[in-house]
């Protein structure tokens, strides 16, 4: 399990998802083949229209770092198909070292699973003599176990109705025995041949390599009896004949416990724990057997590795994030709470953007980026410092943009106003899809303190919306037990934004921005960034709480 996954925050906005893609590629052009850039949440409307202006394919959703039966180093398939022989299946298991099969059908889909034990009860039914017709067995599989030549097959198929007898008795003694359709065994004794002609038998078995005249062929030929020669004698060819019976008549059909490749290790050890078979067939999506898996392969599981880029802190991340090992993190916010099991390189610079961060590591290492990553690049760092208009734009951002802008070709200023427009649009948006779009939770001192922000090219126009996303906001806050719940909504041109409070901390809040609440809402002038300005205020609001209760 050697892949490395690289994750921006939940909700991911266009620098999260940018910072991934950008990232990746920057991993594989230094070597590092085996990476892969994953979000954690929907791609919004700003960042697909960036991702479709440059024709990038978002990364793929991953709601959880848990190792699943993918991640594992299971074994190869040996399977058998359903018409397979219970001599050619016990082969196998001798030969593999493995005390069962899957079964599979003409698509490679599992069937069952045939084990040692159904085998020995088949070969226990030592009674059953008519097992041949029971178990529907091809004609090749006795052709095969018995390593036999062919004498005689009809045009037409015959099929094996009858019971299986071996011819050792004088005729005279077999009449009583011998009946038409059966599967007789005989050795040399003309006699016994005509005898079993005139019976109409289905299959003549000849051990010894023995043969029939040509006038009895002729005559086997116009009866359509199937005819075989063995160069086993009659001891041999009665004990292996039981053996060409199709594993689809003995093999466990019910309740056969085999795991997807996406089931976690977790469940699998849990279903293990329950059950006693050494091993335990692995089917993909459409119920294709791919693999083996046993105790061995779950005990020695590796957690998945993982890089986060954009966030640092535990709770924006991926839920389970005990169950992989971060091995980078490359951000520009504050440094919060994730802990990591071992020393880590970590890149943390207080600039605009994330990927203004990964464009100075392509500059580092000498490698220009190919035009779509550069365009991410581009997409991202505008996106975040809002053209510059957000205080926590620096010369290094503008420095960068100007850079990457000409690698990829674009304007910025008309990018960015095609950008913001997409990402601006409420078209069919509904208050709990604005309020999740972009969001981020915060531990402060003992409280959890939700965030939004929806920027806007028409502040009025979303106004009158104001009364439904308060309603949301309170049901959500409610529903996940925090303390506050802040939307911030900007007007990217004004350079303002108006604040909606639901929960705690409003007083404070508004008095930390120089004015009053007024209807669980506030107009903060020059507000831009979550990061830079909210949060530093929103800390000082609970402190200030904190004081005076």
């Amino acid at each position: 399990m050697d892949k490395i996954y690289i994750t921006g925050h939940k909700n991911p906005d266009t620098d999260s998802i940018c910072a991934a893609l950008s990232y990746q590629e920057l991993k594989k052009r230094t070597g590092e083949e085996n990476v892969e850039a994953i979000r954690l949440g929907d791609v919004n409307r700003e960042t697909q229209f960036v991702l479709d202006y440059f024709g990038v394919d978002a990364p793929t959703f991953m709601d959880s770092m848990k190792p699943q039966v993918k991640d594992l180093n299971f074994d190869v398939a040996t399977c058998v198909s359903q018409n397979a022989s219970l001599y050619k299946a016990t082969n196998i298991m001798q030969e593999k070292n493995v005390a069962s099969l899957p079964v599979i059908d003409i698509e490679e889909r599992l069937l069952g699973v045939v084990s040692i034990s159904d085998i020995t009860k088949c070969y226990m039914e030592v009674w059953d003599d008519q097992i041949l017709r029971h178990s529907e067995t091809p004609v090749e599989n006795i052709i095969d176990v018995l390593r036999a030549n062919v004498l005689n097959i009809p045009a037409e198929d015959r099929a094996l109705s009858g019971k299986m007898v071996v011819g050792a008795m004088d005729p005279k003694q077999m009449a009583k025995y011998l009946e038409e359709d059966d599967i007789v065994i005989l050795g040399n004794r003309e006699d016994s041949q005509i005898d079993a002609i005139d019976k109409n038998v289905s299959m003549i078995i000849l051990t010894g390599g023995n043969k029939l005249s040509d006038e009895l062929i002729e005559k086997a030929k116009q009866k359509d009896i199937i005819v075989i020669s063995t160069e086993f004698q009659t001891y041999m060819a009665a004990r292996l004949l039981p053996q060409s019976v199709p594993v689809n008549y003995v093999m466990t059909r019910d309740d056969v416990v085999n795991f997807s490749l996406t089931d976690t290790v977790e469940d699998v050890k849990n279903t293990m724990s329950k059950t006693r078979y050494r091993s335990y067939p692995v089917v993909d999506n459409q119920n294709k057997v791919v693999g083996n898996i046993s105790r061995y392969h779950v005990i020695n599981e590796e957690k998945k590795k993982l890089i986060l880029v954009d966030h640092n802190e535990r709770n924006q991340s991926v839920d389970d994030m005990e169950c992989c090992d971060i091995t980078e993190i490359i951000d520009h916010h504050r440094v919060a709470n994730v802990a990591t099991q071992n020393p880590v390189y970590f890149r943390n610079e207080p600039v605009g953007s994330t990927c203004t961060i990964l464009s100075k590591m392509f500059l580092e290492k000498g490698i220009v980026p190919t035009r779509q990553t550069a365009g991410l690049l581009c997409s991202a760092i505008i996106s975040d410092t809002l053209l510059f208009r957000s205080p926590t734009a620096t010369e290094t951002d503008r420095m960068i943009l100007e850079r990457m802008a000409k690698i990829a070709n674009i304007n910025p200023e008309e990018f960015a106003m095609e950008m913001f427009k997409a990402g601006t649009s409420l078209e069919g948006k509904s208050p709990a899809d604005l309020l999740n779009t972009d969001v981020k939770t915060f531990n402060i001192e003992s409280y959890t303190c939700r965030v939004a922000q929806i920027f806007s090219m028409d502040l009025d126009n979303l106004g009158k919306i104001k009364d439904s996303l308060l309603e949301e906001m309170n049901k959500i806050r409610n529903d996940k037990k925090e303390a506050t719940f802040v939307l911030i909504l900007t007007d990217i041109f004004r350079e303002e934004s108006e604040v909606l409070v639901s929960g705690m901390f409003q007083e404070q809040l508004a008095g930390a921005f120089d004015t009053k609440i007024d209807n669980n809402s506030f107009l903060a002038k020059g507000l831009l960034s979550r990061k830079k300005q909210m949060i530093p205020k929103l800390n000082q609001a609970v402190l200030k709480y904190i004081q005076e209760n």
